[in-house]
């Protein structure tokens, strides 16, 4: 089988989920049949990011090129809007190849992708056409806003969207609901969970004696930085806070006003890095205020026999719900994320019972071989 994977507006040096998803992928099929992946940047000049919304002859002539040169079977798209439009798909069309899209996110729904405005979570667009973020200018400015917004309504209006795409996959449960709201034929869509490296992460993974707690991810208000800095104030165990965003400098003039020295600022760090200091604490919180899809920072702090403590939001619910690896809180009850951490840190032996609960689960039902295997079926069924 000749796979062409497509992944659009990101830069292939730098790390990001769905680059870690897209290798894994490629890493496992690989094995079996001819995988090509292909990162498509997005335009450099706002000019040219603007007119590519809306289409885009440069990336239609690519995939023709693409689909020239190495003949593929169908072609797996990752991320489409906004970056790539809907011009990538009516190449594919064009040379009558079959076509898949991953659903990492809500793009096809939310103009912001991550169900997320202002400080909290917002589903108002699911199973509209979207208008209400035309209405509040998520994000990006009701310029903007309202390309995106057309954009989406033409991609499914006359059902077009579901005659270029032959089949979804959405990663989680939470992913699909929202789609299937929208519109978006239920059988078309079918679930798969990212897959997880456990042969290569649970090399991380020890059971040495752990202090602390920590959060890795995207130092922002959709992704909690407020309930951090709630907790920054209430626990005084040791608190690292691994990765950057716009709310980073705040949290660090927060912490020198109030001369906190239990909290650690890590910064960018590896992927290896990460996952020795999740392996070093008690719990991991996911305090997201935004619609989580699929967190793999939960399931790696699993892999690492670390509990977490996330939002009832999104994914996270269906993965801590199955995994019994961490405790679910309602995203704004910044009081419960206090008490549950405060529990976790005075009662290790329940926490490492929890983590390794957790840990198991990921190892049994999240683990690489499975997910790939689950995808090489996907493949398979759609080429039948």
């Amino acid at each position: 089988m000749n796979v062409l994977i497509i992944q659009g507006g990101t830069d292939p040096h730098l790390p990001s989920g769905e680059k870690t998803v897209i290798l894994n992928e490629q890493e496992y099929l690989s094995k079996n049949h001819n995988v090509t992946v292909e990162y498509i940047e997005k335009k450099k000049s706002v000019l040219g990011q603007l007119t590519s919304l809306i289409w885009s002859f440069s990336n239609y002539f690519k995939v023709i090129k693409l689909i020239q040169k190495y003949n593929p079977d169908l072609i797996h798209f990752h991320t489409i809007v906004p970056y790539l439009s809907l011009s990538v798909l009516y190449a594919a069309k064009r040379r009558k190849v079959k076509t898949l899209q991953t659903l990492h996110n809500g793009r096809w729904l939310c103009v912001e992708g991550g169900f997320y405005r202002k400080d909290g979570y917002c589903d108002s667009c699911v199973g509209t056409k979207g208008f209400s973020g035309l209405r509040y200018g998520c994000s990006h400015g009701k310029l903007i806003s309202f390309l995106l917004v057309m954009i989406n309504y033409f991609a499914r209006s006359n059902q077009r969207l579901f005659k270029l795409i032959d089949r979804f996959i959405a990663v989680s449960e939470y992913v699909k609901e929202q789609h299937v709201k929208s519109g978006f034929p239920e059988e078309k869509i079918v679930v798969r969970n990212n897959g997880i490296k456990t042969n290569v992460l649970s090399k991380s993974y020890s059971d040495n004696e752990r202090r602390g707690f920590a959060y890795a991810g995207r130092v922002s208000i959709a992704k909690g930085s407020n309930v951090l800095k709630y907790l920054m104030a209430k626990v005084k165990d040791d608190f690292h806070i691994v990765g950057s965003g716009p709310q980073l400098d705040e949290l660090k003039i927060f912490c020198r006003q109030n001369d906190f020295k239990h909290v650690k600022f890590w910064g960018k760090q590896t992927h290896e890095k990460t996952l020795e200091i999740l392996n070093s604490v008690i719990c991991t919180v996911i305090p997201s205020q935004c619609g989580e899809t699929f967190s793999l920072v939960a399931a790696e702090s699993m892999i690492v026999g670390t509990p977490v403590i996330a939002s009832k939001l999104g994914g996270l619910t269906d993965l801590i719900k199955k995994s019994k690896g961490g405790i679910i809180v309602e995203d704004k009850d910044f009081k419960m994320f206090h008490k549950k951490a405060e529990y976790l840190l005075n009662n290790m032996n329940y926490a490492k019972k929890m983590g390794e609960t957790g840990r198991q689960y990921v190892i049994k039902d999240l683990n690489f071989q499975l997910k790939g295997l689950e995808l090489e079926n996907i493949y398979i069924n759609l080429l039948k």
